[in-house]
């Protein structure tokens, strides 16, 4: 993939500093977004609702923001999303990119670690599938189609299912990385 491909050839310092970058934007993006969330009066955490698998709930919780007068507030959640979804997608492509160079040139390590760089959008793009089913569902509060609702969650539990990923290979991989490189320093 030419875009792994790209992200792997980038000069140490670049990779870092998008890594950085992206790290900061996400966090900036979900304080935004937790702002939304809060404001828009969603009646449940954000996490039970996408992982509701229920057309009937997922249509009583956006009712009742419409009942309130809210759910404007949770369209704009939605398109914020993407701003998050775009911070998360340069964070987990950077960073996985880094954690590849981590590992020593020609190793097996590089080679598997630089395929996993393209997990680094799996949750971005569920993320972002996620929240174009959310539009779907938000026109009419009342009769949320049982089908878009577990389509729905679905790409909401893959993407925690990537977030998860992400997060338990970045600090694995960087052990793997500091014992492969301290081998070759051995058996060079």
């Amino acid at each position: 993939m030419e875009f792994i491909e790209r992200a792997q050839r980038a000069k140490l310092p670049v990779l870092a500093g998008a890594t950085v970058a992206g790290f900061v934007a996400q966090r900036v993006t979900q304080t935004v977004l937790d702002g939304f969330y809060a404001r828009s009066g969603y009646p449940v955490p954000y996490y039970v609702g996408q992982l509701s698998f229920s057309a009937g709930k997922l249509s009583g919780w956006y009712t009742a923001m419409r009942d309130a007068g809210t759910l404007g507030v949770y369209w704009q959640t939605q398109f914020m999303d993407f701003a998050f979804v775009a911070a998360t997608a340069l964070f987990f492509t950077a960073a996985l990119a880094l954690v590849a160079r981590a590992f020593p040139a020609g190793s097996r390590g590089r080679r598997v670690a630089t395929a996993a760089v393209a997990l680094g959008l799996f949750a971005p793009l569920c993320d972002a599938v996620e929240n174009l089913l959310s539009f779907v569902m938000l026109p009419d509060p009342a009769t949320v189609n049982p089908v878009v609702a577990v389509l729905y969650s679905t790409a909401a539990a893959l993407k925690f299912a990537g977030f998860f990923a992400v997060y338990l290979w970045i600090p694995a991989a960087l052990v793997a990385a500091l014992i492969s490189r301290r081998r070759s320093v051995v058996d060079a």
